[in-house]
């Protein structure tokens, strides 16, 4: 190899970037869709918008991350960050240095001009760079043990082409200033893939407002089943809503009656348990809950099936994500008891992540006729709305009527809830 060539191969020099951080963006999309769709964490936004604003975020983060392996090129002219295509003229770099920071050596690069740095790379990287600014005082700051050779080399190279260089002038100067074509191509490209961020920031974002901003619809996404009879050591007559939405809704509910040939059923009237028929029942996004049915009047015996009509519908802040069963315990002083036996506390149960609202009622049953199904003969609440700490427990003590009919409490329900809409909504 004659001496032209090593000259040649010294005075440009790329120095990659070993580094596995660089591809954390390229993990975390990813794993937020999975959140957002499979693990029921819920950020608002239909989820055709999440995809679409995911995937420009996506292949925006893997490009950004091939190009932060590049690392670094040294010139003749200058040194190039590949990670956004910034080229830095050897006119505007005061030092290339290792400097001992808190987590590390890192190869600082510093300039004279710290607004050209950032005029050089598109406005969605500009955070990062004045980030770099801030901590290192640099632009440019990169880990020393993930370049491809040692900090120190990289110190040296650049120190020698730092001295080699001479600006240009004159004629010389005037031709020079622009840009070399394939560095402008390389830069326009950065640009255009950094903006893709920008465009899935924007349709995320776009998604959120969609959902906080528009009304609600009237109707929604709710699907309503009445079961008669559940089964032997099941309630009866229980009426199972299910929201496939995306926030939590609090519903009110007209409950008509209806015989086997799904005729209404005249003066036959509908109690709750809950107070679906009220709104007071919540409905996590993408969660199911219930309220047990009780029918009076003529005939009553011969309810079916109920047509379920929603006269309102409000949103409801918690729980703000999909929710799993909450657990309800009776106790006797600090011991555990059974459904017959007396208590005088109830142990509630959170087994969310996240805080929510609950109300607890104690079912009185009655003893029904063979064959019929059994009916609530009242449901008396134990305590107000109460608020639960994610993953936590609260002690509710028994008072008044729940009390003195202890023993004959046949259930002791929890359900999600909310405070009391106004009467005369």
């Amino acid at each position: 190899m004659d001496g032209d060539s090593v000259t040649a191969l010294r005075d440009e020099q790329w120095i990659a970037y070993r580094s596995h951080a660089v591809w954390f963006w390229t993990v975390f999309w990813p794993v937020a869709i999975a959140l957002r769709w499979f693990l029921g964490w819920d950020a608002g936004g239909p989820m055709a918008l999440w995809i679409v604003g995911i995937a420009l975020l996506e292949t925006n983060a893997v490009l950004t991350a091939l190009r932060a392996r590049r690392g670094l090129t040294l010139t003749a002219h200058g040194i190039t960050w590949h990670k956004y295509e910034m080229r830095l003229s050897w006119a505007n770099v005061t030092a290339v240095e290792q400097s001992a920071c808190r987590g590390g050596t890192r190869l600082v690069i510093r300039v004279g001009e710290s607004g050209q740095a950032l005029e050089d790379v598109a406005v969605p990287a500009r955070p990062e760079v004045r980030m770099n600014m801030r901590r290192f005082g640099a632009p440019i700051a990169l880990r020393a043990g993930h370049l491809a050779c040692p900090a120190a080399e990289v110190v040296e190279i650049a120190a020698r082409l730092r001295r080699e260089y001479e600006p240009p002038s004159g004629l010389k100067g005037f031709v020079t200033r622009v840009t070399p074509p394939e560095v402008e191509r390389a830069r326009r490209s950065a640009r255009r893939w950094i903006r893709l961020a920008s465009a899935g920031f924007g349709v995320l974002l776009f998604g959120v407002l969609l959902v906080n901003l528009v009304p609600s619809n009237p109707d929604p996404q709710i699907a309503f089943t009445f079961d008669r009879t559940t089964g032997s050591g099941y309630m009866d007559q229980v009426l199972t809503m299910t929201n496939y939405g995306l926030t939590a809704t609090a519903p009110t509910l007209k409950l008509v009656p209806l015989d086997r040939a799904g005729h209404t059923l005249p003066g036959v009237t509908v109690r709750t348990a809950y107070g679906s028929d009220r709104g007071l029942v919540v409905l996590p996004p993408r969660s199911a809950g219930d309220d047990v049915l009780a029918f009076d009047g003529p005939g009553f015996r011969d309810v079916a099936d109920v047509q379920v009509t929603v006269l309102h519908k409000d949103r409801a802040k918690r729980p703000a994500s999909a929710a799993v069963d909450l657990r309800a315990r009776r106790l006797l002083d600090t011991r555990y008891t059974d459904p017959s036996e007396d208590f005088d506390t109830v142990l509630l149960e959170n087994t969310n992540d996240v805080t929510v609202e609950v109300r607890v009622v104690c079912i009185l049953w009655e003893n029904p006729p063979p064959g019929a199904t059994q009916q609530m003969v009242r449901s008396l609440p134990i305590g107000g709305l109460i608020s639960i700490a994610p993953l936590g427990d609260v002690r509710v003590p028994v008072t008044g009527p729940v009390r003195q009919l202890a023993r004959s409490c046949g259930s002791v329900k929890v359900y999600y809830s909310r405070p009391a809409p106004p009467v005369n909504m």
